[in-house]
């Protein structure tokens, strides 16, 4: 259900946008506590997700954890960008309580970024395949296998529910790079060793 589809009875003015946490508060290293599923019909929580929703589509982003707005639940919402439906194609908007389970020693490697990390950009390598089960924002149950980017997604803004941020995932920490030096430097290659070559500007 989108922000927009709200129940009759709820006060839209009570959906507003989230300060997001960065890097260094402590909400975002702890493990976050699981919703109690009978508080998922609540108007108060059916405002939260919509909130963290909002916030998300402000800040451009794809995906967005309750830890990084604040509250240590189980939580993660995200965009259409995200790629995340339901067997018979229906959007996913938010997970609550997800467990994932890897199916596979396949890799992919992508570029992430993180609003709680703003203005950075690094290469995490994660498993490629894996089994999401969860509830979404109805309470209903949800079971899927996810690949590739889907995969990457929901694993990036599932981390945060147990205090991990992406850049707890990089291999070499030379792929680490601010966004502006990313667009400049590897946006175009983004697979390219990370090595000094000599034609390399000198510091």
């Amino acid at each position: 259900m989108s922000a927009e589809a709200k129940t009759p009875d709820r006060d839209p003015y009570r959906v507003h946008r989230l300060k997001v946490a960065r890097m260094g508060h402590p909400v975002l290293r702890e493990v976050a506590r699981p919703v109690d599923p009978d508080r998922i019909a609540t108007p108060e929580f059916q405002d939260f997700v919509d909130s963290m929703i909002l916030t998300m589509h402000e800040y451009d982003g794809v995906g967005l954890a309750a830890p990084q707005v604040h509250v240590s639940e189980r939580v993660v919402v995200f965009a259409a960008a995200a790629g995340l439906d339901t067997d018979d194609g229906q959007p996913i908007t938010a997970l609550i309580n997800p467990v994932l389970e890897v199916l596979t020693e396949r890799t992919e490697s992508m570029w992430e970024g993180c609003l709680s990390l703003p203005g950075l950009r690094g290469r995490v390598e994660r498993p490629a395949h894996l089994r999401l089960r969860a509830l979404d924002r109805h309470g209903r149950e949800i079971d899927l296998e996810l690949e590739d980017f889907d995969a990457v997604v929901t694993q990036h803004e599932c981390d945060h529910l147990d205090g991990i941020l992406f850049i707890d995932r990089l291999a070499d920490l030379r792929e680490l790079a601010f966004e502006r030096e990313f667009e400049r430097h590897w946006a175009d290659d983004p697979d390219q060793d990370p090595s000094p070559t000599e034609d390399s500007d000198s510091a």
